[in-house]
């Protein structure tokens, strides 16, 4: 027994540092020297199981151990415990002649490293001296395992943060109460903030006042630990002031002893331009293109909501066609035509309240819906009458048309949308076969309710 000089951690320095060079085994080294009181104690951690390749750490060696490791190769894989009481029994193995007793265990996962005690007298092979070789062989494994799964853990971590901070998506790691644990750098570019601004605290703080019962009933439902996975779409103050529309993906997240809901998870996007695009689509469906008005379909639907809130004052249709406007596109051209439809439809809604409904049914046909009485419902006619009888100018010349009105009242004149309507065309016919640009109430007995 014995020690003097110490092995370098590699015997060829151009091979740089080898797999694992970062765990050194000094303490654990030592610890086994001292066990089986044997000269020198080697931990080789290389996946080959190559013998070839200088080990990574070792404990000192006699002085006479001769430089570098002896070329003893060892097939791939896990191999079985070697022992020898006595290596001059076995020169086939290439040991230096110094090296008497000699073993090697395998250790780590499938056998890839190996602990080897090497000492300069022959030992007898007893129950005892196995026991503690298989002891010793037990802790070092248990470190290499320990070892590795630390690295996996590390390289695994590495990866997470890879995918969270380039991903596009903002991540969001929150407790069941919503307050945020982590969120992902993308967030500088989705709402302007740096992540430690928003960490601890709330996204609801930050959400529009419309979007927050829908959002508060998500989560709430996350704090109940009853949302496996969930959708939500709201509106975030970006940090310039702006509101920026979002999307989130919530999932439930669970500990992993317990089973207990402890938090969520959630992958969030902008989706501004989407709802964008989806508002110009919903435009077209219910708008007519020309004028920007709402088309038949919006405003059939805003008169049954209108009948269906119960208004104590009456509601009004007014069923309006422009007279002599087909002169307008016979005279003029269709696209003389279409600017008079535009100013027309400027003209109504200058003279009708914010909170009346004026659409264009097609044609040179429009109607409006509205709550008044009797009274305010005539003023406002004759004041629509007048507005459009005023020239409207078509490039180098003037086009003068009229307006004729019709006019229906719920509950008198008709309790259902189609009765209404009906009821209002009738009364239109009747203002245009009493000398048109005028308006008419709808009267059962076909007499003019009043005429301007």
């Amino acid at each position: 027994m014995g020690s003097g000089c110490s092995f370098p951690a590699t015997s060829d320095p151009q091979q740089g540092e080898q797999p694992f060079a970062t765990l050194r085994f000094d303490a654990l080294c030592r610890t086994i020297r001292a066990v089986l009181n044997v000269a020198l104690v080697v931990i080789h951690l290389d996946p080959t199981n190559d013998w070839g390749t200088p080990c990574v750490w070792h404990d000192t060696a006699p002085e006479q151990t001769p430089l570098p490791w002896p070329d003893l190769r060892l097939p791939a894989g896990s191999q079985p415990t070697l022992l020898l009481n006595d290596a001059h029994a076995h020169p086939d193995l290439g040991l230096p002649p110094w090296v008497r007793f000699y073993a090697s265990l395998p250790i780590g996962p499938d056998g890839a490293g190996r602990v080897t005690v090497i000492d300069s007298h022959p030992q007898p092979i007893t129950a005892s001296l196995r026991q503690r070789l298989d002891d010793c062989g037990a802790i070092a494994d248990q470190c290499l395992r320990l070892h590795t799964a630390a690295r996996d853990a590390e390289e695994q971590e590495a990866e997470f943060r890879l995918l969270t901070e380039t991903s596009t998506d903002t991540i969001v790691r929150g407790t069941l109460d919503g307050v945020r644990l982590y969120i992902s750098p993308s967030v500088r570019t989705l709402l302007g903030y740096e992540p430690d601004e928003l960490i601890g605290q709330r996204a609801i703080t930050l959400t529009h006042p419309d979007d927050v019962p829908a959002f508060a009933a998500l989560m709430q439902k996350v704090r109940n630990g009853t949302l496996e996975v969930g959708i939500s779409e709201q509106r975030q103050r970006h940090k310039n002031g702006s509101w920026v529309w979002l999307e989130a993906f919530v999932r439930l997240t669970h500990d992993r002893h317990s089973g207990l809901p402890n938090g969520y998870v959630s992958s969030v996007r902008g989706v501004d331009h989407r709802k964008k695009v989806e508002a110009h689509l919903t435009q077209l469906a219910s708008h007519d293109p020309l004028t920007g008005l709402p088309n038949r379909s919006l405003f059939r639907q805003q008169l049954q909501d209108a009948l269906a809130t119960g208004h104590g004052a009456e509601v009004m249709v007014f069923y309006m066609d422009l007279d002599r406007f087909k002169q307008v596109n016979d005279t003029l051209g269709h696209q003389s035509g279409d600017s008079v439809l535009r100013e027309v439809a400027h003209r109504l809604r200058a003279i009708l309240r914010p909170t009346d409904c004026i659409a264009r049914l097609g044609g040179d046909e429009f109607t409006a819906l509205l709550v008044a009485d009797r009274l305010h419902a005539s003023d406002l006619a004759a004041r629509l009458v007048a507005a459009i009888a005023a020239p409207i100018p078509c490039g180098s010349t003037q086009a003068h048309i009229g307006l004729s009105i019709g006019i229906a009242c719920f509950p008198d004149h008709g309790q259902s949308a189609e009765a209404l309507l009906a009821a209002a065309d009738q009364a239109l016919y009747r203002a245009k076969a009493a000398g048109r640009n005028g308006f008419c109430f709808f009267t059962p007995e076909q007499e003019n309710g009043g005429q301007a």
